[in-house]
């Protein structure tokens, strides 16, 4: 049987198990899954899960500021990549813009070659 284990079963057993235990590792957190739930889930998963409950902020923050700076972190990633989107939308329409201005200036003297050498028509 595929039993799934949900993000917070795996969030309040990693929780408890630092309590009790002052720390845990991800082997650690994935055996103990594996006798209360009979499942560990997905590597990946767990270790995600793991690195946002166990490893503490750099200057000791409680958890709120500490997700307040995750997500400030990645409101700057998205915004760098928004103004990266912009400065190359920016280079396109340039691109655009001059390549119409030329071709514009060329008709412009091509038509002004042939006003020079026509001839009127007699009348």
């Amino acid at each position: 049987m595929n039993l799934q284990l949900s993000d917070e079963r795996i969030r309040s057993t990693c929780r408890e198990l630092v309590e009790a235990q002052g720390s845990v590792s991800v082997r650690g957190l994935s055996e103990e899954l594996r006798r209360r739930f009979g499942a560990v889930g997905r590597t990946m998963r767990v270790f995600r899960i793991w690195r946002e409950e166990c490893q503490k902020p750099a200057a000791g923050l409680p958890g709120d500021i500490a997700l307040l700076q995750r997500r400030v972190q990645a409101a700057e990633a998205a915004a760098a990549e928004y103004l990266k989107r912009a400065e190359l939308a920016e280079f396109r329409e340039r691109a655009h813009q001059d390549h119409w201005a030329i071709e514009i200036d060329r008709l412009r003297q091509e038509v002004a070659a042939l006003k020079g050498t026509a001839k009127p028509f007699p009348v």
